[in-house]
């Protein structure tokens, strides 16, 4: 569709020329409405967690561990009658927890 609503007839390369452009400033906007957000957020010192790589090796590995972790703390937690190993074993429960949330899956 044209600016104004109207249908228009584009050849293919057009279309895609249009399109692009469309994107090109929908990504533009997008961009200088995050830098607002940002620089909003420095000046309340807001931090943002960042992890650029979502489900990387290094993360699935750490995760692996974790979980074995607290596998063998909640199997030997009758051998061994200690609160820090439970406290231990409960925050890292909730670590395992807080990253699911968000989306992760188990490995």
């Amino acid at each position: 569709m044209g600016q104004n609503g109207s249908r228009l007839n584009l050849s293919l390369r057009e279309y895609v020329t249009e399109i692009s452009r469309e994107v090109t400033e929908r990504l533009t906007h997008l961009g200088t409405v995050v830098e607002r957000v940002a620089a909003e957020g420095e000046k309340r010192r807001e931090l943002i967690e960042f992890c650029p790589l979502v489900d990387c090796r290094a993360r699935r590995r750490y995760r692996a561990a974790v979980q074995d972790a607290v596998r063998v703390l909640a199997e030997t937690r009758h051998s061994f009658k200690s609160r820090q190993l439970e406290g231990l074993r409960r925050m890292l429960e909730a670590v395992l927890s807080e990253d699911g949330a968000r989306g992760n899956e188990k490995v």
